[in-house]
């Protein structure tokens, strides 16, 4: 989904520039109006699937749309493509249902060995690990990744940010935590503000109406509801000192990464696929309790055994509160994070599982 703003399209773009910087050929097909989803211009040039008999087809589609793609894009049965469906999921268990659309893929890429791990006990197929590729931020201005942008004056009030797509469970993202750990961090503090950058609240109006009476009458903390061009969520991503993170679990945690690259101080939960790139060497990592998974929102239904991350609410208040008064370890951690991601998500990922047995 090429024209998308959800994550499935970013990892597509990403699958897609990495395989040109490994040397390779790729054709970018975008599905995003077969599924009713374009938001943006491409980033990448689009092209058409070919007509061969043969070849492979990296699928970046969860599922539920695996089947109207492949019709869409014209491939039947008695086409001999390789086709490796790129799916994401965020807890611990997979869907048992999701049995039907793996019986279309050849092999399936998880994004994390979190993900991964929940794949293969699910599903009759050859489940990867393929994390991906997040580079440094370009050069040119106007890019997908986080501009690089000088320091925010000495007296600029301390930013923080929470990002989350209601669509991909508020629950999950859980910026109710991000708010009480915000304000358990910094009573009586007027020099710090909060921005919960969401979208889509208006699909999930309990969550919301909670949210926002949480917030009322903070003066600190703005809570957004819109959907912002690729160059606007950068700019507000690199307005940021910190990102805030205190989700109940993630497939990989792309924003996540993204902010690290650019050299930003993250704090996540310490729990799940961020863990593929997050260290307490490079992050501040929230400890956490496993609790049954139960989503109000309704995005992720109950299974028995499956479990997610609870953060410690106080914990992440003793931490922020900490960052805030040490600019320098802020510094640091967000130095450790810009080194250390290009060695752990390389470009080279997506050609090494293409051509590994």
């Amino acid at each position: 989904m090429f024209r998308s703003m959800n994550g499935i399209g970013k990892a597509a773009q990403l699958c897609y520039e990495s395989l040109i910087e490994s040397g390779l050929s790729p054709i970018a097909v975008d599905t995003s109006g077969y599924l009713n989803q374009v938001q943006l211009p491409a980033s990448v040039p689009l092209g058409s699937l070919p007509p061969s008999m043969p070849g492979t087809l990296i699928l970046f589609a969860n599922p539920p749309e695996v089947e109207r793609c492949l019709m869409a894009l014209g491939l039947r049965r008695w086409h001999r493509w390789r086709i490796i469906g790129a799916w994401a999921w965020e807890t611990s268990l997979a869907p048992p249902e999701w049995q039907r659309q793996a019986d279309f893929v050849s092999e399936i890429w998880a994004p994390s060995a979190f993900v991964a791990t929940a794949f293969s006990a699910a599903y009759d197929k050859p489940v990867k690990t393929v994390p991906h590729a997040v580079g440094p931020p370009p050069a040119a201005p106007g890019g997908a990744h986080i501009p690089e942008t000088p320091p925010p004056p000495q007296d600029a009030p301390l930013h923080i940010l929470t990002i989350g797509d209601a669509r991909s469970s508020l629950e999950r993202k859980n910026p109710l935590a991000a708010l009480a750990m915000f304000q358990q961090a910094f009573v009586g503090n007027s020099d710090v503000r909060l921005t919960l950058k969401c979208r889509n609240l208006s699909l999930y109006p309990t969550y919301a109406t909670k949210l926002m009476a949480a917030a009322g009458g903070d003066p600190r903390v703005t809570v957004m509801d819109e959907t912002l061009s690729e160059a606007a969520l950068a700019t507000l991503l690199a307005s940021a000192d910190i990102l805030l993170a205190p989700h109940r679990s993630e497939g990989f945690g792309l924003h996540l990464a993204e902010a690290m690259a650019a050299g930003k101080c993250v704090v996540a939960t310490g729990w799940s696929g961020n863990l593929e790139f997050m260290t307490e060497a490079n992050s501040a990592l929230l400890p956490f309790r496993l609790i049954p998974v139960s989503d109000e929102t309704g995005v992720y239904a109950p299974k028995p055994g499956a479990v997610w991350a609870d953060p410690d609410i106080a914990a992440g208040a003793e931490i922020l509160a900490s960052l805030a008064a040490d600019p320098d370890r802020r510094k640091q951690l967000g130095e450790a994070a810009r080194q250390s991601i290009p060695r752990r998500l390389p470009a080279s990922a997506y050609a090494r599982a293409l051509t590994d047995a």
